[in-house]
């Protein structure tokens, strides 16, 4: 049986690349790459009298989702340099990682996310965010930071390093860095401690992110698949 040929464009094809490699992880139905996103969000709730319950989501500025529905894309214009970071940070995620910058006019410039922590309903007290584990098959390092340098989350693979954070303030950002391309799980939850209800704790929540190669991997990989395109075209034109 002969199948019409037909040419693809490199674009076309750096697509479909970029689908195949997103197969596990686009069962999500919500991915988020690029604009304002509170990644780590808690909120508090409360009905009547009764006692208050503490969600953990991912907002954005058009909505609300639960961090499971959720993909949080890491493009490959992250990938930089750490030289200027303090020497944690480069033991941790090597010369050159991929990092979503604290300063949000520049995420906005390369099309990253620009990503936050936040709280919001709370009355006055300061929040904690906890990782309580990090995926087995976690391909790098992570880390969490502020344009400082003061690490607030981290994880050597599937081991969690700096486990926790508090904020008081309603909205922060940081800087979110990552050693390898891959895709990253974490489970987090939050806690406050309420002046009537003590301490209250939100489930444990599951943030998956998907960080994309750097360029030039992307264009051997590239190549790789126009090859085995140009194989199989041969291949079909014989039988």
């Amino acid at each position: 049986m002969k199948y019409t040929n037909t040419k693809l464009t490199p674009w076309m094809l750096l697509g479909l690349l970029l689908a195949l490699s997103c197969y596990d992880v686009a069962r999500a139905t919500k991915t988020i790459s690029s604009g304002h996103t509170d990644i780590f969000e808690a909120e508090y709730e409360q009905v009547g009298t009764n006692a208050p319950t503490i969600h953990l989501g991912v907002h954005t500025d058009t909505g609300h989702y639960e961090p499971a529905d959720v993909l949080l894309e890491v493009g490959n214009a992250a990938y930089r340099s750490s030289d200027g970071f303090s020497a944690d940070i480069t033991t941790l995620l090597g010369a050159n990682a991929w990092i979503l910058p604290v300063d949000l006019d520049q995420a906005a410039n390369l099309g990253l996310i620009e990503a936050g922590v936040a709280k919001a309903g709370f009355p006055a007290g300061s929040v904690t965010f906890t990782m309580v584990g990090a995926g087995p098959a976690n391909p790098g390092n992570f880390a969490l930071f502020t344009a400082g340098s003061s690490i607030r989350l981290s994880a050597t693979g599937s081991e969690v390093g700096t486990s926790g954070f508090s904020i008081t303030t309603g909205h922060i950002h940081y800087n979110w860095g990552f050693s390898a391309p891959g895709t990253y799980t974490f489970d987090l939850k939050a806690s406050y401690t309420d002046a009537n209800f003590g301490v209250l704790e939100s489930a444990t929540e599951t943030y998956t992110f998907n960080v994309i190669p750097e360029p030039s991997s992307s264009t051997l990989l590239l190549i790789g698949l126009v090859g085995l395109v140009a194989a199989r075209k041969r291949f079909l034109s014989k039988e």
